[in-house]
């Protein structure tokens, strides 16, 4: 098991280093939020009413422990999905669209593209996620979009618990406390604070910093999906694969697509081999007949 896991984690330098940052980025926020954060704000078990502060302590720690659940099991997922063409059966004569490609010594089916860290051809190729360490394709896009909402939601979730934090940290939202927490290493140099207080700022940025990185992930990888295109179609702009949104939707999250972004537990099979693709006119002719 241990064996199998590894051929999937990262191999070179620039991805262990960003694989590892992002382990240390999930975890850290995550143990910030609940055994400081949280505590901060309803520091009073006590005090709390059935329907007010300790009722809402267990309802920010479900969704926390939901939240990491969901970006843990993306990321299992994404690493251990086999996406490229190892162990299919490929015909030996070129079809049309396909590919030779020189370096597999194999035809390669439409919208499959080599990648040389990942050292084989990548069915729907999207592309090489240095954070994960592994090429997103066809059987693991669903999980890499997920993984990217999930991160947006944890940090979005972690800077609305952070502005009460910060409110009672710094004593009022004011200029000072807003660059502060913008500007982290700008403060360590003119805020003399404790260490603990750094520590508190640089995380309070770090998921400030993370929301508007993965926020802006999320929409970019979202409009391609709903367009129907991997970044490799939308550089060049190609529309060939566009088959209205609800179908992209369901080529990207599979067939239970309304469902599959709850969980990644949800079965929801791609309806596809990787091997052939309706175009846009084959889709129109057919809605025709």
């Amino acid at each position: 098991m241990v064996s199998s896991l590894m051929r999937y984690l990262p191999k070179t330098g620039s991805d262990i280093c960003a694989f590892t940052f992002l382990l240390f980025s999930i975890h850290s926020i995550g143990i910030f939020e609940l055994f400081i954060v949280l505590p901060s704000i309803y520091h009073s078990q006590s005090h709390a009413t059935p329907t007010g502060g300790f009722s809402l302590y267990y309802f920010h720690v479900f969704m926390g422990f939901y939240i990491y659940f969901n970006v843990m099991l993306n990321l299992y997922l994404i690493i251990t999905t086999n996406t490229s063409i190892k162990g299919r059966m490929l015909p030996s004569i070129i079809r049309p669209g396909w590919r030779f490609c020189a370096v597999c010594e194999s035809n390669s089916p439409p919208r499959s593209f080599h990648c040389f860290t990942c050292k084989t051809c990548i069915l729907k190729r999207d592309h090489h996620c240095t954070f994960t360490g592994n090429c997103i394709g066809l059987y693991n896009h669903r999980y890499y979009v997920s993984l990217v909402f999930y991160m947006c939601l944890a940090c979005a979730y972690s800077c609305v618990l952070n502005f009460d934090f910060v409110y009672h940290l710094f004593g009022t939202v004011s200029v000072k406390s807003i660059l502060t927490i913008m500007f982290p290493m700008i403060s360590w140099i003119f805020y003399s604070g404790d260490s603990m207080t750094n520590v508190q700022v640089f995380m309070t940025s770090l998921c400030l910093v993370g929301f508007f990185l993965t926020g802006g992930l999320f929409v970019y990888h979202i409009v391609n999906s709903i367009n129907g295109q991997i970044v490799h179609e939308r550089t060049y702009n190609i529309k060939t694969y566009n088959l209205g949104w609800k179908e992209n939707l369901a080529l990207l999250l599979g067939k239970r697509w309304r469902i599959a972004w709850l969980c990644s537990l949800i079965k929801s099979p791609v309806p596809s081999d990787g091997l052939q693709y309706i175009t846009r006119e084959q889709y129109e002719s057919l809605k025709t007949m």
